[in-house]
């Protein structure tokens, strides 16, 4: 079985964003993460830590217009794609 979660990000969810999936607090909305196995995760790009930096740098020097980013514009998308033990085993 395959589960994948897609979830719209604007400038303001971006600070939070970042420290949940860096696990910078200790108190996290999803009891079930498992905290002595963070330092296996890792980034696709590399990036400052700062992901509402790193982001509007991204679309700065990107965009193909001078026009200025709607304050309450997408900015990312989240994915999560998981699935269960058997998938991964095959």
């Amino acid at each position: 079985m395959v589960a994948a979660r897609m979830q719209k990000m604007k400038a303001e969810n971006l600070i939070g964003l970042g420290n949940h999936n860096q696990r910078k607090t200790s108190h996290h909305s999803n009891q079930e993460i498992d905290v002595t196995r963070s330092h296996l995760n890792y980034d696709l790009v590399a990036h400052t830590k700062n992901y509402k930096k790193d982001i509007q740098t991204f679309i700065n020097e990107n965009k193909a217009s001078s026009r200025a980013i709607r304050k309450d514009a997408v900015l990312v998308s989240e994915w999560i794609v998981t699935s269960d033990t058997d998938l991964f085993k095959r």
